[in-house]
């Protein structure tokens, strides 16, 4: 074999090397058993963009079919806030429970809305005991609106949107160190009316 030819068929077996191993990579990344993301990561950064279907909904979520209620699970990463009151009925079961989730409410804080001293809260020291006003944590309340995107848990298929403006009562729960201001809560009577249509409606098989 002349050298040129061992060069030649040196340089042909790299390059199928090159491609058989590009080949083993794509089917390593196309791996349908690798492991679902977190619940908590299913709710895209900003409002209005795609979820993700790979988390572990695709398990745990039932299909948004039939008569209502359908359960709706809440992520609160976006929202700056600490919780949600809906009814019972409304929730899905806990630590993989039935029922599992048919939606997926992603809740959002509307930056769009000016940063705003609303009322001053005051918050007992002890958890429980009557607000002593000459020794109270005095916080500021900022006012704040939030947007929920609905997303079907089983698929990601967005649902619809709603808006629901800040309550104005204090929240229940003032948490130490965060820096003296608190924002609002959504209201919860406005949030429920909202929901409402997409949580108890019925939809055909």
């Amino acid at each position: 074999m002349r050298r040129s030819d061992r060069w030649a068929f040196a340089v042909l077996g790299v390059g199928v090397a090159a491609t058989l191993g590009g080949i083993q990579l794509a089917g390593m990344l196309d791996d349908s058993s690798a492991p679902l993301a977190s619940e908590s990561e299913s709710c895209p950064e900003r409002p209005g963009g795609g979820a993700r279907s790979d988390t572990r909904y695709v398990e745990r979520g039932e299909p948004y079919r039939g008569d209502g209620p359908h359960p709706v699970a809440f992520n609160l990463r976006y929202a700056q806030v600490g919780n949600v009151d809906v009814p019972d009925q409304w929730k899905p079961g806990q630590d993989g429970a039935s029922p599992g989730p048919q939606l997926v409410a992603c809740v959002y804080q509307d930056t769009a809305v000016p940063l705003k001293e609303i009322r001053e809260c005051l918050y007992s020291h002890f958890v429980g005991t009557p607000v002593d006003p000459d020794h109270a944590t005095k916080v500021a309340l900022l006012k704040a609106s939030y947007i929920v995107q609905l997303y079907e848990a089983e698929n990601a298929k967005p649902v619809g949107r709603i808006d629901a403006p800040g309550a104005e009562s204090c929240p229940a729960v003032y948490k130490a160190g965060s820096g003296g201001a608190i924002f609002q809560e959504p209201d919860t009577r406005k949030l429920q009316a909202a929901l409402r249509p997409h949580i108890e409606r019925s939809i055909a098989p």
